[in-house]
């Protein structure tokens, strides 16, 4: 025979009814079964009918509202994969999408003028020029010139090249080109690809070797000129030569031959002589005009700055040493804004940064010009002094010469003047040989001319602005398409996430288990606030929300109590659908609620593969309901009296695969509640979730009545109306269901009522 249970008598239900207000409930149905939904019932925790079809939750698209709702229980997850997948389709976008061509470009400057020997500019007719211009575009457009720059060894191995052939490398140069001319004299020179170091590379190229060409060019038509001067010379030296050996043979048939050949030889040493004195006397007079340019200079006072001096002056001042520092730091900043597209605020602001420092650097040279003004005047009046004494000193050595060599051509002139010779034919091939020797004069000045120009003169071709390169990362339309992909990846990931949510059914609220899945409410659980806010203290919120669990707790025992006496119910089994729905806590806080009401409660934790009961009561886990199963032990001996008043429990045991077979026999299970029914006043049975395992459907068969346990945007609608129409076809009474996680607004309770009372 069973030991009693140690403590108070057991409690028969019937006074605990009596003591309800008289109303007296009518028998159940005989087959058990209560009223549905639509009908008025006088137990209004009766489930529906169970025959009744399932309500109609299968919808394949969904509202919008519910959407909504789908989205704001998985907001957080949604968020993290749809930002996730949004970066990763902007950057899909931004690495996929072709950047815009770069552009390198070049400037250079044709010269129009011709610069001769005294530093005067001749013009060339427009005409020609126009015809020079487009020749130079022809030239540089050409295959032969481009295949020139294709061969360079410093662009030979560029990428730009790539697996194309050597002799279709000019037209690949050729496409990326662009000759623009500018003005009349400027034209800019565009390569437009792909990879802007190489172009860089490449237009370098192009413009060295055509200056080189050009040069080469200018070089030989000089060249040229010489070799038919140095003709002209050459044969104008055999004219004279011959004309003169002419008169050498008439002077010597005319008047013996030692005096007409001495009076020949003299003739030339007054021509030697007079050249000689020409040249003197030009310059003399170069040194002279030299010396009076300076001297009017230094009678102006006003001297022209050397710039040797001014980049002392610039090195000794310190406003201007930190100006350019300022200037640097600037360009550096503009170096790196260049990355932008034109027009982007970040350049703009760089360009402007850029301009106003150098307008600071040219400032500060300014004022420091202005405060070594005196100084640099010293400086440059000393120079001029130098120049001018110098010029001085070759002005009278020239002066010199050229007064030695008249005072000779004087006494030469004085001694052919001595020789007697008549002969008219002789006097008439002297004017004869005078256009001869000024020809010779003229041509070999020309020549000097063109020798001194070869040394001196500036190339025809200047270069304005070395290669430049101008980046096209096509920013805008990549920022732009990018931004559109990642907002449709997480709209779409929005989207995706809610629907799945959606397709879940996750409970939301009381009215949806009403409506949807047809069941009763029994009662409503507030949802429990976090951790740091239950840690924060005894605040006014987490009291009322204390005050408010206690009442919801209390007004569903009140309901259960009330069904469990007009149905004659004393065994009432919690479960639910899935694990983590909250019917363990729900079983400890109703047998809690209702010990403290005076009823004898006793807690059978049947969740026989994964117990937590004990952990809330702090009991050991065994002996428990396992061992009484396998009879191993007597239930007085696996009752354990907690440290709430009226309130035991039983714990799950040690569970192994002969409990599972021993609870699946049903006398075993059976034998315990019967047992037990004599000994207390209600039992609350807490179970395993139903659809992981058939546990509580074996159980469920040997216990008045289930309560079902349903957690707010948890529960999922198919999962849940799964195992209620389980219990259905098994004929178990549902007494309804308790939503657990509501969110409360407390204020609505009415703040009298939920404050704490006295003791």
């Amino acid at each position: 025979m069973p030991r009693p249970i140690p403590g108070e008598q057991p409690i028969p239900l019937t006074p605990i009814s009596a003591a309800v207000s008289g109303y007296a409930p009518p028998s159940p149905p005989a087959n058990g079964q209560f009223a549905p939904n639509n009908q008025y019932s006088p137990n209004p925790f009766a489930v529906a009918n169970p025959t009744a079809p399932p309500p109609a939750n299968g919808r394949a698209m969904p509202k919008v509202g519910e959407l909504l709702s789908a989205f704001k229980r998985r907001w957080p997850l949604a968020l993290m994969i749809g930002s996730v997948v949004a970066a990763l389709m902007a950057a899909a976008i931004w690495l996929a999408m072709p950047s815009g061509k770069h552009r390198v470009s070049a400037s250079l400057q044709f010269r129009s003028t011709i610069n001769n020997l005294y530093g005067s500019n001749t013009d060339i007719s427009q005409d020609r020029f126009n015809k020079d211009m487009d020749n130079h575009k022809k030239y540089m457009e050409a295959v032969g010139f481009l295949t020139e720059v294709a061969a360079d060894t410093s662009v030979s191995g560029s990428p730009l090249f790539a697996g194309v052939d050597v002799t279709e490398r000019a037209n690949v140069i050729r496409n990326m080109f662009t000759f623009k001319r500018e003005t009349d004299e400027i034209v800019t020179l565009t390569l437009n690809g792909d990879e802007p170091e190489e172009m860089k590379k490449v237009l370098q190229v192009m413009v060295n070797q055509y200056k080189r060409k050009d040069v080469q060019d200018e070089k030989k038509e000089r060249t040229q000129k010489l070799s038919n001067l140095n003709n002209s010379l050459a044969e104008l030296g055999k004219k004279i030569e011959e004309r003169r050996k002419v008169m050498r043979d008439k002077a010597n048939g005319n008047g013996g031959k030692d005096d007409q050949l001495s009076q020949s030889l003299l003739l030339d040493r007054i021509r030697s002589t007079q050249d000689a004195l020409n040249k003197s006397t030009r310059e003399a007079e170069s040194f002279k005009n030299a010396r009076n340019l300076i001297a009017s200079q230094m009678n102006s006072g006003e001297f022209p700055n050397d710039p040797a001096d001014l980049e002392d002056v610039y090195k000794n001042s310190p406003q201007v040493a930190e100006k350019l520092a300022l200037l640097g730091a600037a360009r550096k900043k503009a170096e790196g804004a260049k990355l932008f597209v034109p027009g982007d605020p970040a350049r703009t602001e760089a360009e402007a940064a850029v301009k106003a420092a150098e307008k600071a650097v040219s400032d500060a040279q300014t004022a420091a010009i202005a405060g070594s003004a005196d100084s640099l005047k010293e400086k440059q009046r000393i120079r001029l002094k130098n120049r001018m004494s110098e010029h001085d000193n070759a002005y009278q050595l020239a002066q010199k010469n050229s007064e030695d060599q008249r005072a000779a051509l004087d006494k030469l002139v004085a001694e052919e003047k001595g020789f007697k010779v008549n002969n008219i034919d002789l006097e008439n091939d002297k004017k004869d040989l005078e256009p001869l020797e000024t020809s010779r004069t003229e041509l070999t000045k020309q020549k000097n001319t063109l020798e001194l120009e070869d040394q001196n003169s500036s190339p025809r071709i200047e270069v304005l602005e070395d290669p430049q390169i101008f980046r096209n990362y096509n920013l805008k339309t990549k920022w732009a398409f990018s931004s559109i992909a990642a907002a449709a990846g997480l709209l779409a990931v929005c989207l995706l996430v809610s629907y799945v949510e959606w397709r879940n059914r996750r409970v939301d609220g009381v009215d949806q288990v009403v409506t949807e899945l047809g069941m009763r409410v029994i009662g409503t659980i507030p949802a429990f606030p976090s951790r740091a806010a239950l840690r924060s203290g005894e605040t006014g919120a987490n009291q009322n929300w204390r005050f408010i669990l206690n009442e919801s707790v209390n007004s569903t025992r009140t309901m259960l109590l009330h069904t469990a006496r007009t149905e004659q119910m004393q065994v009432i089994l919690v479960t639910s659908a899935m694990q983590g729905e909250g019917k363990t806590s729900l079983s400890s806080q109703l047998a809690t609620s209702m010990a403290t009401a005076g009823l004898r409660t006793l807690i059978l934790d049947c969740d026989l593969r994964n117990p937590s009961m004990q952990k809330l009561f702090d009991v050991p886990v065994a002996p428990g309901c396992a061992e009484i199963l396998l009879q191993e032990i007597d239930i007085s001996d696996a009752v354990q009296q907690t440290s709430v008043p009226n309130l035991w429990i039983i714990p799950a045991g040690q569970c192994n695969h002969r409990v599972i077979a021993a609870l699946a026999q049903g006398h075993p299970i059976e034998a315990l509640l019967n047992r037990l029914r004599g000994q207390f006043d209600i039992i609350i049975v807490d179970s395993c979730p139903i659809l992981p395992v058939a546990d509580t459907l074996l159980v469920a068969q040997h216990v008045d009545g289930v309560v079902f346990s349903i957690l707010q945007d948890v529960s999922q609608l198919p999962k849940v109306q799964d195992a209620s129409e389980r219990m259905i076809q098994l004929n178990i009474p549902l007494l309804g269901a308790v939503v657990n996680g509501i969110r409360p607004d407390i204020q609505a309770y009415g703040y009298n009522y939920v404050k704490q009372l006295p003791a």
